[in-house]
């Protein structure tokens, strides 16, 4: 099993003996309460006149940085994209650098996937990153990212009321942890159900399905169509096509109204939920009816264009694959993104994607870091990165769509969205979720859901235990 580890631990045992010496010099007094009891008044004393004195907050020093002084400055981007993303924010650095007035100079790096970035972080010692906001809270609570929300009040630096308003709140909120502003929302995207529309409508489905039950019943029809098909590789096919996926799997868990993994720090994540017993139940009770199926190659296009299978769970990011595989093939199926089902008819997406980070790091090299990712969150650049990303408006999330022209009829964008938490716990507990789920559909003979996931439960509560803070990298 993978296990998520802290970036770095050899300051541990420094930073554990800086915590205790704090700690014990921080103890607070004991204050009784005021009695209750009626006392004689004292005889009135008049004070003698006391000079008044104001107390004046004093400003971090990395919010007193003249942005006068920063000339020279050279800050290291480091991103995980390649292709378009990257080439775009190649042409912006290169833009920055030669327009900006403070003569700062950003350099960027790509490491090209989420799979080396700790390690670059590490080794390279970037100031500013993009990353997922579950990614940035876990660097805040390390204490090694620093809170942006000092830069955001900056009088003539940060943003206005106004400006912070031109991003949707829930955003806001996911890159918000321990009371501090760990990101900047950069990117965003959703999660749902790629849908075949015209498949279903023979079947005789003419609506997407909005509840658990009815994405049964035309998952179930569509593997029956498929089980008596002349084409013998058909068989056993046509239902879901199923996916082990962490964020796949807690999307069936929001379906039933359980919610694993808490919004508010400190809480414990708890597995062992009647609405989460009931999400795996009604999983295995799909497969036993031979409505989903597992296929040998791990892309979906291909399956989908072909009609082994009517419903593959994906996101924004999928669509321009999908197209391509329905253009290449001729086919004239008529097909969609649409949200997940709801028990309680309440369709939704989830959403996540990525935010700018802020490394601790020099004050000067701070503000300069800050000034580019201020720079980068200006109106046009933003939608100029969410359309090439695919993304959704991060002001008016499913109303304004970016997609390409051709793109757009391919999502429906009518459902609630649900922000998926950006709690550090995730970085931990997905792989374990994953193996769980991966269980509950290879149950050894008399093991039970229940079982399974107290094993979840005992696991994730173990690798919990196992993160320590550690230093900036």
């Amino acid at each position: 099993m993978n296990r998520v580890y802290p970036i770095r631990s050899r300051f541990f045992h420094i930073l554990a003996i800086l915590i205790v010496v704090a700690i014990s010099g921080c103890t607070t007094p004991t204050v009784n309460p005021p009695s209750t009891t009626q006392e004689p008044s004292p005889k009135a004393i008049t004070p003698s006149p006391q000079p008044t004195h104001t107390f004046t907050p004093e400003v971090p020093l990395e919010y007193r940085v003249d942005v006068n002084t920063l000339n020279g400055s050279e800050v290291l981007f480091l991103h995980p994209f390649t292709g378009a993303l990257a080439e775009q924010y190649e042409s912006w650095a290169m833009e920055f650098n030669r327009e900006n007035p403070f003569g700062i100079k950003i350099r960027l790096m790509s490491s090209r996937g989420m799979d080396s970035f700790s390690e670059m972080i590490e080794t390279e010692k970037p100031q500013v990153i993009i990353a997922p906001p579950e990614y940035l809270s876990f660097g805040l609570e390390q204490g090694w990212i620093t809170p942006l929300d000092g830069y955001l009040s900056l009088k003539e630096w940060g943003l206005t009321e106004a400006e912070q308003q031109e991003i949707h709140e829930m955003f806001w909120f996911q890159d918000r942890f321990l009371g501090a502003q760990s990101g900047f929302p950069a990117l965003r995207t959703v999660y749902g159900m790629v849908y075949n529309r015209t498949w279903a409508s023979e079947l005789g489905y003419p609506e997407t399905p909005k509840t658990p039950q009815e994405f049964l019943e035309q998952a179930c029809a569509a593997a029956r169509q498929n089980n008596r098909s002349i084409y013998l590789e058909k068989r056993g096919t046509g239902g879901w096509l199923l996916s082990t996926d962490p964020l796949h799997d807690v999307a069936w868990w929001y379906a039933f109204n359980a919610r694993i993994l808490p919004e508010k720090p400190g809480e414990p994540v708890r597995f062992d939920q009647i609405e989460g017993n009931t999400a795996l139940k009604f999983l295995q009770n799909m497969q036993s009816q031979g409505c989903l199926w597992q296929g040998l190659n791990p892309s979906p296009y291909g399956y989908f264009t072909d009609r082994y299978t009517m419903l593959y769970i994906g996101s924004l990011q999928d669509l321009s694959h999908q197209q391509g595989y329905q253009l290449s093939s001729e086919s004239q199926d008529e097909w969609q993104l649409i949200p997940f089902p709801q028990q309680e008819e309440k369709p939704f997406y989830l959403t996540t994607g990525y935010s700018y980070g802020l490394l601790k790091s020099a004050p000067h090299l701070q503000m300069a870091g800050w000034l580019w990712i201020r720079w980068l969150s200006e109106n046009t650049r933003q939608t100029e990165i969410t359309r090439i990303y695919n993304g959704i408006s991060l002001k008016n999330p499913l109303k304004d769509s970016l997609l390409p022209q051709d793109q757009q009829k391919h999502f429906e964008p009518n459902a609630s969205l649900i922000p998926f938490p950006g709690n550090p716990d995730w970085l931990v507990i997905r792989r374990p979720i994953q193996d769980a789920f991966w269980q509950i559909f290879h149950l050894a003979e008399g093991q039970s859901i229940e079982e399974v996931v107290i094993e979840l439960q005992q696991l994730a509560d173990y690798e919990l235990s196992r993160l320590q803070p550690t230093s900036s990298p």
